[in-house]
């Protein structure tokens, strides 16, 4: 007598081996990508007088706040009357 082994397995999904290489493949192309990019852009940004780099850190954060409020705004605008989130 031969037991088969049966698969418990979705054969439209990938398998747990292609998984973890795919995840392997992509921290490597992540830190290959990240690591020049940020010491380019360290480079790029000591070349800068640091006043406009300050002026820059407060403008992106300015942007930041506001989209964050304008989105939060948008968000309560749809909520239900008398349901508080």
């Amino acid at each position: 007598m031969v037991a088969l082994m049966q698969i418990d397995h979705d054969p439209q999904e990938p398998s747990r081996k292609a998984l973890k290489i795919i995840g392997v493949l992509t921290a490597v192309v992540v830190l290959i990508v990240a690591v020049p990019l940020t010491m380019g852009v360290n480079w790029s940004v000591r070349q800068l007088p640091i006043e406009f780099v300050l002026l820059l850190a407060g403008a992106a954060i300015g942007v930041w706040g506001g989209f964050f409020l304008g989105r939060r705004d948008a968000i309560r605008q749809f909520r239900t009357p008398g349901r508080d989130e």
